[in-house]
């Protein structure tokens, strides 16, 4: 049987690639932490880690390991999360992550709703996007994404709560405001957009391609689009945002958007997260009010609109 101590050295030797730094992290001696490493592949008779150079590297039978290692901590981490729950009657602690423009028009709306009906209950918060958000979603370093709906090669739960569409923007005195634009028009000036790992730039690049168009001229490749509005106020470049945070107060007067029907990107906004992961009694409550304020905004564009 594997000595559970055994394991988490392992994981966190995995995750340093080092023995001396392992060893110091987890404040035992080389020699214990290389005694540890040995007594577990004879345990399960495979080798886990190999020389490369003058430092490591994992095996196959190593890379498996780790990543179960891995889940397994997590696991440990929920029980004890969900034990202190319901044991204090604490709301608990749940880790999100969330896309930029989320935080402009869900996140105050959920943390106001959460802190009214949950006020011991604690968010750690991680800001980025899509590509960024699901790696940390698969370390389970967070428990949820909140965020656009987009495609993953793993097995996913998405439940979608509203909608959110993606539109080309400018400063209010950028040459193309006011008028209708076409895609060649577009690709003669400078660009702020996120890297093309992200699902959004590589949407946009892609309608740019096929219709022959020259890919938009990236001046500036930022993490982050929905914390830079200012920044496109003032640098006189295009960006592509999400409708509501060009309604933000802020930013009506100084942000306008530019007219091109085929660069409107709608998009479902809502919860992911790992299929088969277990979903602790205070993130499923976040999960709850999320929904719960997708609705309202869903009902309060209908009685816009129906005005």
């Amino acid at each position: 049987m594997i000595n559970n101590r055994d394991l988490d050295y392992f994981v966190t030797a995995a995750q340093i690639m080092n023995l001396r730094l392992a060893s110091q992290n987890l404040n035992i001696t080389q020699p214990a932490l290389s005694k540890s490493i040995t007594r577990l592949e004879k345990e399960l008779s495979i080798k886990l880690f190999k020389r490369a150079g003058r430092g490591l590297e994992l095996t196959e039978a190593g890379r498996i390991l780790y990543q179960r290692g891995l889940a397994l901590q997590s696991s440990y981490h929920e029980i004890t999360e969900v034990m202190n729950e319901l044991s204090s009657g604490a709301g608990g602690i749940v880790r999100v992550g969330i896309s930029g423009s989320s935080t402009q028009f869900l996140l105050p709306e959920i943390c106001k709703m959460l802190q009214s009906q949950v006020p011991n209950m604690k968010l750690e918060i991680q800001i980025g996007m899509n590509d960024v958000l699901f790696t940390l979603l698969e370390r389970h370093a967070i428990d949820i994404i909140i965020g656009p709906l987009v495609n993953y090669e793993s097995p996913v739960v998405q439940l979608p709560v509203t909608a959110d569409r993606v539109v080309v923007c400018a400063s209010s005195d950028h040459p193309l405001a006011g008028k209708p634009t076409s895609l060649r028009d577009l690709s003669r000036f400078g660009w702020i957009l996120p890297a093309k790992t992200v699902s959004m730039r590589q949407w946009l690049d892609g309608i740019f391609y096929e219709n022959h168009c020259p890919p938009p001229d990236v001046k500036v490749e930022i993490s982050s689009l929905a914390s830079v509005p200012g920044l496109i106020a003032k640098s006189g470049l295009l960006s592509f945002l999400s409708e509501n945070i060009l309604a933000e107060e802020e930013f009506i007067s100084r942000l306008i958007r530019i007219d091109n029907e085929q660069l409107v990107m709608e998009r479902r906004v809502g919860i992911t997260w790992l299929e088969g992961a277990f979903l602790s009694p205070a993130t499923q409550k976040v999960i709850e009010v999320t929904k719960a304020v997708g609705k309202k905004m869903q009902m309060e564009s209908r009685r816009v609109l129906e005005e």
